[in-house]
């Protein structure tokens, strides 16, 4: 908090036993809601991940007037890759993670929904292993592979399990860290202290107003 809010607070609410505190806990909690909203929007105008992805991984602790200390942060691991802008191609899945950066293809990469419903980008293992075996060499973008004895394609899923290579989930940025770049954050910090200094005088003059 600015030291001349927190002066001004105190001048104006001196003769209300507690009320700096129940003013400045109802400020913080609502400055806190508005940071999470510039941080996300912050977040997106560097990379393309989907809203809803970026403001899963926030998290807030609110203050109370007995623990009037709060906090707003970012964690979690790498977003899935599929929340960056990604679309199949032919060659692969295309994506653009950052938006001043051009948009590339992750050759052999496919989309594909697991058991639980999640869906995502993937791989199959060879890619990370860097293999150029004749199986390897069969698997399709999208999970298939070429068949000589019928010429066509043909689902990875009917192959005996020892012949499916492991399927590797695709990621990009984690959230946290585009967050903490020093140009996002600094936006966030500015508007932030610009939603504090609004939001104490509101709260200061509603609570004024309850004793008149």
């Amino acid at each position: 908090m600015d030291e001349t809010d927190r002066i001004t607070v105190e001048k104006m609410l001196a003769d209300l036993k507690g009320a700096g505190t129940r003013v400045t806990v109802r400020a913080v909690n609502k400055t806190l809601t508005g940071v999470k909203t510039d941080a996300s929007a912050a977040i997106r105008v560097v990379v393309t991940a989907k809203k809803e992805a970026v403001d899963k991984t926030f998290k807030i602790s609110k203050a109370s007037e007995a623990r009037p200390s709060a906090y707003i942060a970012s964690t979690g691991l790498p977003l899935p890759l599929i929340d960056y802008s990604a679309r199949q191609t032919q060659k692969g899945i295309s994506v653009q993670v950052r938006k001043d950066r051009a948009r590339k293809v992750v050759d052999g990469a496919f989309f594909a929904t697991m058991k639980s419903g999640h869906k995502g980008a993937y791989w199959r293992e060879w890619h990370g292993i860097n293999r150029k075996g004749k199986l390897e060499m069969a698997i399709n973008r999208q999970g298939y592979f070429w068949s000589q004895k019928t010429q066509r394609y043909i689902p990875m899923a009917v192959l005996p399990k020892k012949y499916r290579l492991p399927m590797e989930e695709l990621t990009g940025p984690r959230v946290p860290d585009i967050m903490s770049n020093d140009p996002v954050m600094k936006s966030i910090l500015e508007k932030a202290d610009d939603r504090l200094h609004k939001n104490l005088l509101h709260e200061t003059e509603y609570e004024l107003s309850k004793h008149k």
